[in-house]
């Protein structure tokens, strides 16, 4: 058995026992979304976190004496990776709700894997942390500039080569750099025929599945049964897209942030400010009272991978601080139930009422009812 990774201190201590941990799938989703990275530059080689999560995760089904044990990566990612953890053929010491999620999906790292990687993965999530620092230095003495270029990467997850290049010089200048900075050209095997099609719900490009389906990359966005929006024909232009991390940690977040501060704009009765402060949260909502409000919008796959990752109550503003703040979910999440606000409470390092977790469509009606309208 050791001959698998010879000498490893973690898989001698998984030969104690035949439990696959936490932290192993970790590495392994970690191991996932690296080797995503590196297909578009050709480099085959397999990450090396992918290589010794699947060892460790073949030593334990060894242990376990499971019948049809992994035989490498490749074995692993056709087979396990696509399944939901449940039907794995070996007990993991995970959270609860991991087992419902799979690693894989349409050939893809899914969003629960990027999440479940973000405790290994620096550089891949480090890029969107790098932009959103260095536009929060350069603006500020401008929060307004850190704003607009926010909502830009939300509302443009899909330019022109030429469009991005007028909108950078024109309104971006103090960040033209970075924002030109957060696109790249998009893949040509994401045209179905000669045209390439947007979501109809969040904008997003979609690409093909494998039988020549088109989705987004937001799962979710399926729920609303939206037409995709073919791009306009521009033969003499190249299409550009957000890179990756800020697609999932700004954009796909980003769509329900401005979604709500219109619901709420839209009842015309409450100051509603979007990332107030350089972001400190996402919207700061003022009553016709005086009560001050904060809210955070989250949109995770998995409530523990998130609550994990709230380890403060969201900052209070030094002029005008909250007197009530909420986590809100999207209502694209709606679907996974009261059990996901329970886990999130259960997990999070922050106390939390009942009155402060919620979705999306439910903050909407607390506001109303606070309004009396």
């Amino acid at each position: 058995m050791t001959s698998l990774v010879t000498g490893s201190e973690e898989v001698q201590t998984l030969e104690k026992g035949s439990l696959l941990g936490e932290d192993t799938l970790q590495q392994i989703a970690k191991g996932l979304c690296e080797y995503e990275q590196q297909i578009p530059k050709s480099l085959w080689a397999y990450p090396a976190a992918l290589q010794l999560g699947v060892e460790k995760l073949a030593l334990a089904c060894l242990i376990a004496g499971v019948r049809q044990p992994i035989q490498g990566v490749p074995d692993f990612v056709s087979r396990w990776a696509q399944l939901p953890l449940k039907d794995w053929d070996i007990e993991i010491d995970c959270p609860e709700e991991w087992l419902d999620k799979q690693l894989i999906e349409d050939q893809k790292p899914s969003g629960f894997c990027i999440e479940t990687a973000g405790e290994y993965f620096d550089d891949w999530g480090n890029f969107q942390k790098k932009v959103i620092n260095e536009v929060m230095t350069k603006a500020a003495q401008n929060p307004e500039l850190y704003t607009r270029f926010r909502k830009y990467l939300i509302e443009t997850p899909v330019v022109t080569k030429g469009q991005i290049f007028v909108d950078s010089a024109v309104d971006f200048k103090p960040v033209q750099d970075l924002l030109l900075n957060s696109y790249e050209k998009v893949p040509e095997s994401y045209k179905l025929g000669e045209k390439f099609y947007c979501c109809g719900h969040c904008g997003g490009l979609m690409y093909l599945t494998k039988d020549d389906e088109l989705k987004c990359e937001n799962k979710h966005c399926a729920k609303e049964k939206k037409n995709p929006v073919p791009l306009a024909d521009n033969q003499y232009d190249e299409i550009f897209w957000l890179k990756k991390d800020l697609r999932y940690f700004i954009h796909r977040p980003g769509k329900a942030e401005l979604r709500l501060e219109e619901r709420l704009k839209q009842l015309n009765l409450l100051e509603v400010k979007l990332y107030p402060e350089l972001d400190q949260y996402d919207l700061h909502l003022v009553f016709p009272d005086g009560t001050v409000w904060a809210v955070d919008v989250k949109f995770w796959e998995s409530a523990y991978n998130l609550a994990k990752k709230v380890n403060q109550p969201i900052r209070k503003l030094k002029h005008q601080p909250y007197d009530e703040s909420f986590f809100v979910f999207p209502d694209e999440l709606k679907s996974y139930g009261q059990e996901y606000i329970q886990e999130f409470r259960g997990y999070c390092n922050v106390p939390l009422k009942k009155s402060q977790v919620m979705f999306e469509g439910s903050f909407v009606q607390k506001v109303i009812k606070k309004l009396g309208i």
